[in-house]
């Protein structure tokens, strides 16, 4: 065999000009290899084919070092020298990586070797055959360590290795090539669709989004500075690095990626996996994809994120955790707020960031950044949005786009605020749903029928929802008021004066959904339980996009009793814990009562602001007729609503029963709506609660 025939000696002095390049390089002397095997098969000594097999990897070992330091075009492909140097593979360790490297590149070397084989041919090398025909050029005691090198290789990703019946560590073990590496040597760098259905890969290039949590970037990007320099450190004096685990606690909404994108800089790339996904697959297969993983983020430098959703299994993210930073120095982990990372075995470090809702400020700058593409009308005010949400990135960045595509379907040429108000409406998900029920928002502030004072009340409790960034933040009140700047409102007055309905025209005019909760429902017989009850509402609702409405708050807000058992004790914990729940909670909470003079004076100091709602008087009552009776609906010429408002002391849940009900009479009747329709009505109302009205009653209008 002549080196001659696969390599010119004038080769020797010129660089690689591209990694594939110098990997098909090298698949030449594989070449070599096969055809040493071949001639050996033939009765040719290992002498005269060593010497040919050594000089062809000095022609390559010269370009290698004339190509160090030099650019290559990284477009095609990743050097397999450059591969095996990051892992460390060298001689028989290098071999096996280049023959699962060649039957990959191009098939024909799968032909080879299979004819070399003994019947039947092999589908994939076994380390045995990579020994025998490796050892052409090795060394006594190379061989003698064969055996070794293949057990360390059970941990490379690089190669799948494919147990035999003989057991684990077998030289009877098949190997192949991962697949992302055979990828990346071609030039392929598209994630493959396996992986994006689990994750997927941003450009570190891609920071359009307006920066949120900027402290907690500024603290990322200088953690990750550090690491870099003690790696650099720890390079040059041959110590091995500290295995990093950087815990991004928040809500798979919190903007993430975007986050980590802005901390690491430009230079790097991210890519992510959902760990829930992966879990779903088989055994096999949840490895090749780990590994698959672990060869891409490595090879091309890229700082993995792994996505947990909250359920997985305590042993397996420490499993998952141990096999990744055998690889990777460090690696990002997504979880929730209160989510406790359980480290594997051996020196590791955990750094922990959260990111809850960006400040008021940030939020306005996220809507400014998604809204400027967008045609918005005059009332559309970033400031105002993010003065009544709390919002994190990505529902911000939703809800804009969502606003714009509802907008456009109805042919609208620009997005007004109320659009963007259905939209946030439209993606406020929350586990409230499944806890509470959520109150339709059809009634507007016209439909109310208070008096001023109260009005007044209420417009401030609006108007701090829609200010709070203003004051808290702009004016500085942040710092002087740390907690307990949520807002609470407990309406109280006789039934049917309009309670529910003043808590449904707020809700709107804030512009978030509102959950009525049934505290009877709440309340549970073994102790502890109503406390864990009440703590699964507002750890529900502690986003603050929702408002919570607490109907009929009496049946446990009511005076606490004197404790003279241990039931008056355990009942008295439950109201205290409310209490503290309401008091520390950053949302919005709605109260009503029919009993205000029953509650504690001590809770009724914790809340926000109290509102009065009276019976309404005659003139009122005749607005609340006026204001419920459609216009649609025909009346009779002689309807005088002003009798019925003057007459009877009706509330305004008591008039709108009594208005939809004799619309139903008239419409028995086949006639418009008239007095005696109003009057057969009330009377039908009035005998549910005991009163019978004689026809005198109702005078000419019976």
């Amino acid at each position: 065999m002549n080196y001659l025939d696969y390599f010119d000696e004038k080769e020797r002095d010129i660089p690689f000009t591209s990694g594939l390049e110098s990997t098909t390089a090298y698949l030449r002397w594989y070449d070599m290899f096969l055809q040493a095997a071949a001639e050996r098969r033939n009765g040719v000594e290992d002498s005269k084919l060593k010497g040919p097999l050594q000089k062809a990897a000095g022609i390559l070992g010269s370009r290698v070092v004339a190509s160090d330091g030099r650019k290559t075009t990284g477009e095609y492909g990743i050097s397999i020298v450059n591969v095996a140097a990051e892992y460390g593979l060298y001689d028989f360790s290098f071999f096996c990586l280049l023959m699962a490297v060649a039957q990959e590149m191009d098939g024909h070397y799968a032909l080879g070797y299979g004819a070399l084989s003994d019947d039947p041919p092999l589908k994939a090398p076994t380390f045995a055959f990579a020994q025998d025909i490796y050892s052409v050029i090795a060394d006594d005691e190379n061989v003698i360590d064969m055996g070794r090198i293949r057990n360390a290789l059970e941990y490379c990703p690089l190669l799948t290795i494919t147990r035999s019946a003989k057991g684990n560590g077998s030289l009877s073990d098949t190997f192949e090539a991962n697949r992302q590496l055979s990828a990346l040597l071609k030039g392929d760098y598209v994630l493959p669709h396996e992986l994006s259905m689990l994750g997927d890969e941003y450009d570190g290039e891609d920071t359009s989004r307006a920066i949120v949590y900027k402290e907690q970037t500024e603290v990322l990007s200088n953690f990750i500075k550090t690491l870099d320099l003690e790696a650099e450190k720890d390079a040059k004096r041959g110590s091995i690095p500290l295995d990093t685990v950087i815990q991004i606690a928040g809500k798979r909404d919190c903007g993430y990626l975007e986050f980590i994108r802005h901390g690491i800089g430009k230079e790097k790339s991210i890519l992510s996996m959902d760990l829930t996904l992966l879990q779903a697959l088989d055994s096999d297969k949840y490895r090749q994809v780990v590994d698959d993983y672990l060869v891409r983020a490595r090879l091309l430098n890229e700082e993995l994120v792994i996505v947990t959703g909250g359920q997985e299994d305590e042993t397996s993210i420490k499993l998952l955790l141990k096999r990744i930073l055998g690889q990777l120095d460090r690696v990002f982990v997504v979880t929730d707020e209160s989510a406790v990372l359980r480290l594997p075995v051996g020196e590791c470090q955990v750094y922990k960031i959260t990111l809850s809702v960006p400040s008021g400020l940030e939020q306005c700058d996220l809507w400014k950044k998604e809204l400027s593409q967008l045609k918005t009308s005059k009332d559309v005010d970033p400031k105002d949005l993010a003065g009544r949400y709390r919002l994190r990135p990505d529902v911000i960045t939703k809800c804009a786009r969502l606003s714009f595509s509802e907008a456009s379907s109805q042919g609208k040429k620009s997005i007004s605020a109320q659009d963007i108000t259905d939209a946030v409406l439209a993606n406020t998900t929350s586990t409230l749903d499944s806890l509470c029920h959520r109150m339709p928002l059809t009634f507007t502030r016209d439909d109310l029928i208070v008096d001023e004072k109260q009005r007044k009340i209420m417009d401030t409790l609006v108007s701090r929802v829609k200010n709070r960034n203003l004051v808290d933040e702009e004016w500085g009140f942040r710092q002087k008021v740390p907690y307990g700047r949520g807002v609470s409102m407990i309406m109280y007055g006789p039934p049917g004066t309009g309670k529910t309905m003043a808590a449904q025209v707020m809700a709107k005019e804030i512009g978030m959904p509102l959950y009525r909760v049934d505290l009877s429902q709440l309340v549970d017989k073994y102790i502890g339980e109503t406390e864990k009850n009440i703590g699964r509402i507002f750890d529900a609702a502690a986003d603050g996009n929702v408002i919570l409405f607490f109907d009929e708050a009496d049946s446990l807000f009511s005076k606490r009793t004197e404790v003279s058992s241990s039931n008056d004790k355990h009942a008295n914990t439950e109201v205290a814990y409310l209490l503290q729940k309401i008091e520390q909670h950053d949302g919005i909470s709605f109260l009503a009562t029919n009993r205000f003079g029953d509650f504690d004076k001590a809770f009724v100091r914790r809340i926000t602001y109290a509102v009065h709602l009276e019976r309404p008087d005659a003139a009122r009552r005749l607005e609340l007729f006026e204001k419920i009776l459609p216009d649609k609906t025909p009346r009779d010429k002689d309807l005088n609503l002003k009798y019925f408002a003057d007459t009877f002391d009706l509330s305004g849940s008591e008039i709108k029963e009594v208005l939809y009900s004799a619309a139903f009479i008239a419409a028995r009747e086949g006639a418009d709506l008239g007095n005696r329709h109003i009057s057969e009505a009330i009377r039908y109302q009035q005998e549910k609660s005991g009163k019978v009205f004689q026809g005198a009653d109702f005078g000419s209008y019976y």
